[in-house]
């Protein structure tokens, strides 16, 4: 059995106690500065912002997608990989700014296609200004209208039957074949072989269709009004933790008092790395809120363990010192 220590007996009560709690006034005096100058720097979940996921036909590099979003000012960028490694497919967040690159309340719709647009290559540009249509990403309301514009109008059947489909329904068998193959065509070709695609669409959609590289799998706009609200949420867990612990000590040891060095604990360990987040301006985000809830956790337990031991042993040394007592527990 691995020991570190043999006969471990620290003289954690007398003397070095102060050194340990000028440390850590020092360093939440740090840390409550630090919050209150500095503050956070809040993800897309608290300030607002878009998330758009996309699939790509071909490998990409996170690396090389950063550099062609950061080169837009979009403001924070975030991209996380989703699913395997050969699925190609990333989420995509965008702090939410103006076109101009202030700060402020633009619609989500125009920063995900400052992203989207993005991510195209100089191919793609190309034919989108030729007047081609992107067959992997155009919306089936955009495809539905581009094919309107360009197919006669459909006639009734002399038999009196449905007749030739309509744009809309040609559309939605694109998609809803699109969407069967991973949200991506491998060839344009496969598109004029859908059930449903008559062939003056399939000549039109293989004569001014492309394929980009990537598919729109999703797209998400979180308001600032909803940042808010879900930090004003995250607040409120906290306190509910911190009160649900003091609760609990106190009707396991019978002492509000340990209960109150329990909560002056959890704050004391949560303040620390709350100031941490703020020293360093890295990302507050969700997962953050989750490390901080962890972290509570893991106090609150060490502290029963710790206080369960005191009053054990406070009943088998009674003619002790109480900080002999804690010292040795």
């Amino acid at each position: 059995m691995l020991q570190v220590f043999a006969n471990a007996n620290f003289r954690l009560m007398w003397g070095t106690k102060w050194f340990f709690m000028a440390f850590s006034a020092l360093v939440l005096t740090v840390a409550i500065a630090a919050m209150a100058t500095r503050g956070f720097n809040l993800g897309i979940d608290f300030a607002g912002g878009t998330a758009v996921q996309v699939k790509f036909r071909e490998p990409a590099r996170a690396e090389d997608l950063r550099a062609a979003l950061e080169a837009r000012n979009l403001g924070d960028i975030s991209i996380q990989q989703i699913g395997e490694a050969d699925d190609h497919e990333f989420l995509i967040r965008a702090e939410l700014v103006l076109a101009t690159g202030q700060a402020g309340g633009s619609e989500g719709g125009e920063i995900s296609s400052e992203i989207l647009e993005a991510l195209r290559t100089s191919e793609d540009r190309a034919a989108a200004r030729g007047g081609r249509i992107d067959l992997n990403t155009i919306s089936e309301a955009g495809l539905a209208e581009w094919l309107a514009a360009r197919l006669p109008a459909p006639s009734p059947a002399a038999d009196g039957g449905d007749g030739a489909p309509t744009p809309a329904a040609i559309a939605a068998a694109i998609v809803r074949q699109r969407n069967a193959r991973g949200g991506l065509f491998g060839d344009v070709a496969e598109v004029g072989a859908i059930a449903g695609v008559p062939p003056a669409a399939a000549s039109q959609l293989a004569e001014h269709g492309t394929l980009g590289r990537f598919a729109l799998r999703g797209v998400d706009f979180v308001g600032p009004t909803a940042g808010k609200e879900l930090l004003r949420n995250t607040g409120f867990a906290i306190l509910g933790s911190v009160l649900g612990v003091l609760v609990y000590v106190w009707f396991r040891f019978h002492k509000w008092a340990w209960g109150i060095a329990a909560v002056i604990a959890l704050i004391h360990d949560v303040t620390i790395a709350a100031g941490a987040m703020a020293i360093t301006g890295k990302e507050f985000s969700l997962p953050v809120v989750a490390a901080l809830l962890t972290i509570l956790g893991y106090s609150i337990n060490d502290t029963i363990v710790i206080f369960d031991r005191i009053r054990e042993n406070l009943r088998l040394y009674r003619e002790h010192d109480f900080e002999e007592v804690v010292n040795a527990s």
